[in-house]
């Protein structure tokens, strides 16, 4: 990946609410995030992931410090210039009804119209452009109330994409979606951030995909916010205190979470290849740990795309033609 100037940068920000009284959030905030970059922002529900990205993209007010767009503060771009440089995909359901795809796409195009909202030659352009990009084309003369979730989340990154900015924060824009629709969103940003040297900047609480896609992670916790690639979080052990508990611990070697088994029954295993895998996988599930050593052993078979598990304790032996039926017969099998 090569990276790109820096467009979005907070010095000292201190992000939060004023109200009857000011409620901080957080404060002293000096982030980064450059051109050609997915930027995935993720912690734990009340953080303040939200609040931060509503700042930056100058909804809610910062209480100190500053937010730089494309060089310039907030103040100096001014609200007209504004959406030429940021646009903005929250997680509000789309509010619009009765319209095509392709005329939702089109209210992107705000920035550049003239007052009465006339559309020219290149905004049709435009339109037409994101559209193909986000791979929604065929529905651009469907309504918006007859797509799936999944494409109504397409539409508004492609209304994103129509306004042709160089910056596209986003609020859980993977919320509700099933997993191969979360993978597709998320893989379609990281797309744009090489193909239209666009960044993107994120908030989301699936982990998997933001570990596996994103160039960079803004970690956000009590105690402020941690940037760097995934791998350097993992490294210092930042994401595992970030969100371990008395009930889930962190794999550096996967970067994956699972929970902590209370009491291990240990059983020893043969076999190799992806049926190992998976049916250390699924001992340790039920609260088995593998050891060489233990008196029991479960052996592998596989015959062409038949696989046989047999449990052998050196006097009898059990066969098995499924792994649901290898750990349902197992004792201590309720970890």
């Amino acid at each position: 990946m090569r990276r790109g100037g820096v467009i979005a940068e907070t010095r000292d920000l201190e992000i939060g609410y004023m109200r009857k009284k000011t409620i901080s959030v957080m404060k002293d905030l000096s982030l980064r995030a450059r051109r050609g970059e997915l930027v995935a922002l993720i912690g734990r529900n009340g953080t303040g992931k939200s609040t931060l990205l509503r700042t930056l993209v100058g909804l809610q007010p910062a209480l100190a410090g500053e937010v730089m767009l494309d060089g310039r503060t907030l103040h100096e771009t001014g609200s007209s210039q504004l959406p030429r440089i940021v646009s903005f995909v929250s997680t509000e359901p789309v509010a619009v009804r009765n319209i095509r795809v392709r005329d939702v796409v089109a209210l992107g195009r705000f920035p550049y119209t003239n007052w009465i909202g006339t559309r020219t030659e290149s905004d049709n352009i435009a339109v037409i452009a994101a559209l193909e990009a986000t791979g929604i084309a065929a529905l651009g003369d469907r309504s918006i109330d007859s797509i799936s979730d999944g494409e109504k989340q397409r539409t508004l990154i492609a209304r994103s994409l129509a306004q042709d900015t160089g910056l596209l924060v986003m609020d859980e824009p993977t919320a509700f979606l099933d997993l191969p629709s979360r993978y597709g969103i998320v893989s379609l940003l990281r797309r744009l951030t090489r193909e239209k040297g666009k960044c993107v900047i994120y908030s989301t609480h699936d982990l998997d995909t933001a570990i596996n896609e994103a160039d960079r992670i803004w970690l956000m916790t009590g105690d402020g916010v941690t940037e760097g690639a995934p791998e350097d979080l993992m490294l210092t052990g930042s994401l595992a205190r970030a969100f371990e508990s008395p009930l889930l611990s962190f794999s550096v070697n996967d970067g994956t979470f699972s929970f902590i088994r209370g009491r291990q029954n240990t059983i020893a295993l043969e076999g190799r290849g992806k049926a190992a895998k998976l049916t250390t996988r699924a001992l340790a599930r039920c609260g088995y740990t593998t050891d060489p050593d233990a008196p029991r052993i479960v052996k592998i078979y596989e015959r062409g795309h038949m696989t046989e598990w047999v449990v052998s304790d050196g006097s009898n032996e059990k066969r098995y033609g499924s792994l649901y039926d290898l750990v349902t017969d197992l004792p201590g099998n309720d970890q």
